[in-house]
């Protein structure tokens, strides 16, 4: 789908309805857990800090079963800022006003979103096997390194397919059902605007589920692939 704005920045398009709404959900993020941060009981924890500390624990004790703790350490931080800025950048696309766009939507944000899990798989490879090790992660057994060699590429791109596809075909979703309602008040005006609003809110539970379920997606299958890189060279 065409962004509504475009910037023009030193002959490069960038869209610029895209980048407002990844910072807006970036700032929405900061914005949660510093509040919750601030009012942050031990006795009493409530509201924000109840669904900030949620999701803390939630993604802590997931990644614990797959990687030790100074691994674990490591990366949930990660997992969890990724979980909760897919999930507030998709219920932007949830909101029913014009001005509100799915930025998964547009295939730049996944692929950025890949990219760093692309760079992660071979720091982290790096860092616990080392340069000789990682390679060797890449080649054993001999007969199956080009399959390997082209996993580095497939993974994280399959990753950034699967978020813009299932979010790009909720918009499609949308548009098409609120398309339903007649442009001319007629005798049938009635009956086709009560048939889109049941097909607007079908489709805007569906795509509450897909947002949810993507997000999640996203952040396991991330823990998937860097946990894999963290294990000795040879042990897939």
């Amino acid at each position: 789908m065409e962004p509504q704005w475009q910037w023009h920045i030193f002959g490069y398009i960038v869209n610029a309805d895209t980048m407002i709404f990844t910072w807006a959900a970036m700032l929405v993020v900061l914005i949660m857990f510093r509040l919750a941060a601030r009012k942050a009981s031990v006795e009493k924890p409530r509201g924000l800090q109840n669904f900030v500390e949620l999701a803390f624990d939630f993604v802590n004790n997931y990644v614990r079963e797959d990687l030790n703790d100074e691994q674990a350490n490591r990366i949930f931080r990660l997992l969890v800022a990724e979980l909760m800025f897919l999930l507030v950048v998709n219920v932007f696309s949830l909101m029913p006003f014009p001005f509100f766009h799915a930025a998964a939507a547009d295939a730049n944000t996944p692929i950025g979103l890949a990219l760093i899990v692309f760079v992660l798989i071979h720091y982290y490879g790096v860092h616990y096997r080392k340069v000789g090790g990682h390679l060797k992660s890449m080649a054993s057994p001999w007969g199956l390194t080009p399959l390997f060699i082209m996993e580095q590429f497939t993974n994280p791109g399959t990753l950034a397919l699967r978020l813009f596809g299932n979010i790009f075909a909720g918009d499609i979703l949308m548009n098409l059902a609120a398309s339903v309602i007649p442009t001319q008040v007629s005798l049938w005006f009635g009956v086709a605007f009560i048939i889109s609003l049941v097909l607007q809110l079908g489709v805007l539970g569906f795509n509450t589920f897909i947002a949810v379920m993507q997000s999640f997606i996203f952040m396991v299958l991330t823990l998937a692939y860097i946990s894999q890189s963290m294990r000795p060279a040879g042990e897939h």
